[in-house]
């Protein structure tokens, strides 16, 4: 991605030209179309950056196909926003940057405001950044280009000086202000081979993420019971799930409580949504429950009782095929959705446990922390299951598995019951999974972060890639995610419930509109694959 350094630097031309001489050397290449600076202000203006983002990032995944390189020119700094919206597109897409420069007066103002416009980008991008071009440069100016360098202390690779020509301007009327010969023989092309050869796995970030869970979930379209079918968060999360064909969401409750909430919260139920009367339909399912449960004592009247709450009767309608997921928790307890669930639907065959995954939408990167729901201190062999199981989620949802059992002790530093279990846990997932890339244990800053890596763990396998972190007891796991939610305002999808036979999914009873979207959307492709 080109990102304007300085108020009149323009990336159009480089990349048009660079597209057109990558397609000479046989690198297969597209340049992104202009953004509408008129719908990006809208959406600004709207507070929908999320969906600006979203949409950037579907345009250049369907951009990449079958390509090496996307070339991306970043908006210009005449905008007031630009700098910031820069920043979090190339975030956004995790792309390898380079930093444009035209100098307006002369080149060392131009270097001293490309010092000021990297340092964000030096401090928090975990990107390559590939260097910077200048554009327009005076030839008498380049041999000072070395000195303005130490002097600012750039440490930035130049990668061309393309001059202005003026015996070329009648042949650059428009946007073009080198010819592209020029431009063949001042650029440095050294670094596209080391772009290419990056790794093929990059970050998937919010963006990239919800994109495809949504464009999933849609395709999947399946049947959501949600039991707490008059709660306004969940009437306005089905609302936009109806909406946008998410999900065919089906809620549990009296006609007169879902319509008397919606007139409240002043919304219209979207005519796609179904709603279920529990006392309707409640005598349907005494038999069945009498027949799953009566081992455990159940009786008929007891499951008359029992599926009063509308957790039970919804679990059943899963049971029977009926429906293809259920969601429930903005108003019950954990216990009170989860219980139901072992109950009745159980373990998938291959589960030894169920546990319990938040998605954590990090700026960067979404990750998995797990278990922070479920289990309160799981044995070695359970640790190692729910770490099993959240690697296999976490390839189901597109994202690389790199595994974190996280500690208080890295490698061998440390001893003692807790560390020595994480240990242990670690060897098990080694002996079933050798295919999972898993270290352990290890502390969160050596397992996130490839500085710390370096020291605390040379010859990780994740070296502070890791993708997902698996926490050795539910304190940890709880506090874990509410801390990162709660001090950086990142939105947690979950938690959502693995091991199940079919998805059964529990709600944080401070959840958002958007975490019952994200976690219908979640349910939807569990049960695609369930």
């Amino acid at each position: 991605m080109f990102i304007p350094a300085t108020i009149k630097a323009d990336a159009q031309p480089n990349t048009q030209y660079l597209d057109n001489i990558l397609t000479k050397k046989n690198i297969q290449s597209a340049v992104y179309p202009n953004f509408n600076l008129e719908t990006i202000e809208q959406l600004l203006g709207s507070n929908r950056t999320e969906d600006l983002l979203e949409t950037i990032a579907r345009q250049r995944e369907a951009l990449a196909l079958n390509k090496d390189v996307v070339l991306i020119q970043g908006i210009s700094l005449t905008k007031p926003y630009a700098a910031e919206l820069n920043f979090s597109i190339a975030t956004t897409l995790g792309a390898a940057i380079i930093f444009e420069v035209t100098p307006e007066q002369n080149l060392e103002t131009a270097l001293r405001q490309l010092k000021i416009i990297i340092t964000p980008y030096k401090l928090r991008y975990k990107q390559p950044i590939l260097g910077f071009v200048i554009n327009q440069s005076n030839l008498q100016e380049t041999p000072l280009i070395d000195k303005y360098k130490n002097l600012f202390d750039l440490q930035l690779p130049l990668l061309g000086i393309f001059p202005y020509k003026p015996e070329s301007a009648q042949n650059i009327s428009d946007i073009f202000c080198i010819p592209e010969t020029n431009i063949n023989c001042s650029f440095d092309f050294s670094f596209v081979q080391k772009f290419l050869d990056r790794p093929a796995a990059q970050p998937v970030t919010p963006p990239i993420f919800k994109y495809k869970l949504i464009d999933l979930a849609c395709s999947a379209n399946k049947k959501i019971i949600l039991p707490e079918g008059d709660e306004p968060r969940t009437l306005r999360a089905v609302n936009i799930c109806a909406a946008r064909g998410i999900a065919q969401c089906i809620l549990l409750s009296e006609k007169t409580k879902i319509y008397a909430a919606c007139d409240k919260l002043g919304i219209k139920l979207h005519e796609k949504i179904s709603i279920i009367e529990p006392q309707t339909v409640l005598e349907k399912y005494i038999t069945p429950l009498y027949e799953v449960r009566r081992n455990k004592g159940m009786t008929p009247d007891l499951a008359r009782t029992q599926l009063a709450d509308n957790v039970m009767l919804g679990t059943m309608m899963l049971h029977l095929g009926e429906v293809d997921g259920l969601i429930s928790g903005a108003v019950h307890t954990t216990a009170n959705t989860i219980r139901p669930a072992f109950q009745i639907i159980k373990l998938a065959p291959n589960a030894k446990i169920g546990s319990s995954v938040f998605f954590m939408c990090l700026p960067e990167q979404v990750v998995l922390f797990a278990d922070c729901a479920i289990n309160p201190n799981p044995s070695v062999e359970e640790l190692a299951d729910i770490a099993i199981q959240t690697a296999d989620t976490a390839a189901d949802f597109g994202i690389p598995p790199k595994v974190a059992m996280l500690s208080y002790s890295t490698g061998t530093s440390g001893t003692g019951p807790s560390v020595d279990k994480v240990r242990a846990a670690t060897e098990i997932v080694k002996t079933l999974r050798p295919d999972l890339a898993i270290e352990g244990p290890t502390q969160y800053d050596a397992a996130i972060s490839k500085e710390v890596a370096i020291i605390k763990a040379p010859n990780s396998k994740i070296a502070g890639e890791a993708t997902v972190f698996i926490m050795p007891n539910l304190d940890v796991g709880n506090i874990a995610y509410k801390v990162v939610q709660h001090n950086t305002g990142i939105v947690c999808v979950g938690p959502m419930l693995q091991g199940l036979h079919k998805p059964v999914n529990d709600l944080s009873r401070g959840c958002s509109v958007d975490d019952i979207v994200f976690t219908i959307a979640i349910t939807a492709i569990q049960a695609l694959r369930s």
